[in-house]
This record gives structure tokens, sequence and C-alpha cells, in this order.
């Protein structure tokens, strides 16, 4: 097991500002600095793999994504794809994609909060169970038990990384990673939920809010070789 500083941080809303928003070249150099000094970075995303795959902006920077809010885990220095539902999950899944308002992703389903109660109604007849999970108005079924955090976990295991782990996010989907965080930060354009629940709140948005998170919580430590670069929380 290797002992690190890890940071996991939101793609939509808070690297960028969500959409086809592409990461910011000072972004990525911050992103990079922290890769040097040793850390593992995990992308946590409501974005499946598949897509995230096409974002050549996202090349070469993390060391594992947590895709579709927690369902499933890539490596994208190995290939190695972690799915954590089964046959099941996917054949009732699949049954609700032919609904008009329903955006498919690799291993669920996406649509507008609007929908909610057409959705439960469908997965009643299918006999599927599911949570739903609201991002910003945006709303992802899940299994129980399964959010970023879980699957965070299971990255850190894939990678066998261990050690303090900051969280930087913006919506309150991203909630269940302050459990797992030894120091929660937000973006200015964080939801008011998190803010109340965060050690340090950016005084910017997005990719701006990260860089002064990440260069503001370096500051507070000693300077040392790339090497022998830690971060006490």
């Amino acid at each position: 097991m290797t002992l690190n500083n890890i940071l996991v941080v939101d793609l939509d809303g808070t690297l960028t500002n969500g959409g086809e928003d592409p990461l910011k070249p000072h972004v990525k150099e911050s992103l990079e600095y922290l890769r040097n000094c040793g850390w593992t970075l995990i992308l946590a995303t409501g974005r499946d793999r598949q897509y995230l795959l096409q974002r050549t902006d996202l090349k070469g920077i993390f060391d594992a994504w947590v895709t579709e809010a927690g369902l499933s885990v890539y490596m994208p220095n190995t290939g190695i794809y972690c799915c954590f539902v089964d046959d099941q999950w996917r054949r009732g899944i699949k049954k609700l994609t032919v609904l008009p308002f329903v955006e498919e992703k690799e291993n669920t389903v996406a649509f507008r909060v609007e929908y909610v109660d057409a959705v439960k109604t469908e997965i009643l007849k299918l006999g599927i169970s599911a949570i739903f999970k609201n991002n910003k108005g945006a709303v992802i079924l899940l299994p129980e038990g399964i959010d970023k955090a879980f699957g965070v976990k299971k990255a850190l295991k894939l990678l066998n990384v261990d050690g303090p782990i900051l969280v930087i996010v913006d919506a309150e989907v991203d909630l269940e990673l302050f459990t797992i965080a030894d120091f929660k930060a937000v973006v200015a354009n964080a939801e008011q939920a998190l803010k109340e629940e965060a050690d340090y709140v950016a005084t910017q948005e997005n990719g701006n809010g990260v860089v002064e998170i990440i260069k503001t919580l370096l500051s507070q430590t000693k300077s040392r070789k790339p090497h022998e670069h830690s971060v006490n929380f």
C-alpha cells in the first residue's frame, strides 16, 4: 500500500463551467503540479467513461476516473474498468431508454428533475430498486449503496493507495465525498449545503476556485522537494 496525498475533484461546475467547457490551461497546470509532487489525482463525476475518453483536455492528468457518480471506475493509465452493477440492473435500465426525455449512459440513465415522477412510475413497473441523485436539476439513477464516495474507495483499492484526502466539489450530489475527506473544499459557485460543511470556501468560481484552493493549501506547508512533499490536513 502506497501512502500519498490524494485529491478528489468533480468536473462540471468545479474544474470547468460545465457542458463542453474545456479544462483551462492554468487549471491543468495546477493539477499537473500536484502530480509532480507525488499526489494521487481522482476525478469523480456523473459523466460516463465513453464521454470522458473523448475529452482530450483530461488526458494524462488523473490516476482514476470515478464515473457515473460512483457506479464505475476507469483507470486511464492501464485501461482497467470496473462496473458495480449486475446484468439485471442493466436490463432494467435499458428499458428506460425508450423514454424520450432519458439520456442513456453506459450503465444507467439521467434526466431532468421535472421527470422524476414519470421515471418512478416506470421503475416500479420494471421492479428496479434505485435511488435518485439530483445534481443541480439533472438526476441520475443509482443502485442503493452506490455514490461517489463508494466509487472513490474502490478506485483507491485498485490503485493500492491510502492517505489524506482533499475533496473539491460544488453540488449536493457530492456531499457523500465529504464523509471520506480529511479536508473539504468548495468553489465559490457551490451550493449552500456544501459551503456550510466545507473547511474552505474559495472566493473564485469553477477552475479558478480549484487553483485558489490548491495554492492556499500548499502555501500553508513547508517547502519540500517534490518527492518529499506532503500535506498535513
